[in-house]
């Protein structure tokens, strides 16, 4: 059964105090964080731009507790700076839950504020040289598109890779057509033989009703952006996604 949303007074004892953002922002220049291994079952990437009904600190508190389990903040809009403000609000925001916080793009950010961890796309710095930069205990996630991205990748280099766009999204502006699910699903089998203990990602377009048919391609978890990011609740949305996750990893066991 789907449990009641927390109430606003619960989200708003999570923020973090407006005074303090530019101390905030020059405080953290910390030492690396230590990630190691993170849950990739839920993954929400969030556009501020699309953060409509809520903040981006409410919403990320709110979807932590409804069951995310990493972040990933992504912007084209923000300069350096504001995304590092960003960054280290919204890690000031967590506090002490333990859910790694993803830079998208910019490895000089996620090295500046300290999360140590990052995420790439194809045209982003080269993988190998963003872990010389990090250090061997950064996670860094790459995206593949295609199968002869999935062959080159530097699969020992990454701690996890994200395969996409599933489906047509508006939340990214991307010139590729959807890979769809077949091409999801021969992506996936490819980086299976190439290394069967790296994490592999879905994005893009997914919803709770195509939820399963991702899932049944054989990935360990779904990023999701609009589904939660634009809903006027979501603790409730990323719940949603939870529950048929977990209902669909436990028949599996049971089959």
């Amino acid at each position: 059964m789907v449990q009641e949303p927390m109430p606003e007074t619960f989200l708003i004892a999570f923020m973090p105090n407006p005074s303090d953002k530019a101390q905030t922002a020059t405080r953290r220049h910390a030492q690396p964080v230590r990630i190691g291994k993170f849950d990739p079952t839920l993954y929400l990437v969030i556009n501020p731009e699309q953060c409509i009904h809520n903040s981006v600190e409410q919403t990320v508190i709110a979807a932590v507790t409804g069951g995310v389990s990493a972040i990933q903040l992504r912007s084209k809009t923000m300069g350096p700076e504001k995304l590092a403000e960003l960054v280290t609000g919204v890690v000031d925001a967590l506090g002490s839950l333990n859910i790694p916080v993803f830079v998208n793009d910019s490895v000089h950010i996620a090295a500046s504020t300290g999360v140590n961890a990052v995420h790439l796309g194809q045209e982003d710095m080269a993988v190998d040289a963003a872990r010389a930069m990090l250090g061997e205990d950064a996670c860094i996630g790459l995206t593949v598109r295609s199968v002869s991205e999935a062959q080159s990748a530097p699969v020992h280099l990454l701690d996890y890779i994200s395969v996409g766009g599933v489906f047509r999204t508006h939340s990214k502006i991307n010139p590729d057509p959807p890979i769809g699910l077949d091409r999801l699903e021969e992506i996936v089998s490819l980086l299976r033989s190439r290394d069967p203990q790296l994490p592999i990602i879905a994005i893009s377009g997914i919803t709770t009703r195509n939820l399963e048919s991702v899932l049944e391609c054989a990935v360990d978890g779904v990023a999701v952006v609009s589904a939660i990011c634009e809903s006027h609740n979501p603790h409730l949305a990323a719940q949603q996604f939870k529950i048929l996750i977990d209902r669909y990893k436990n028949r599996m066991r049971t089959e």
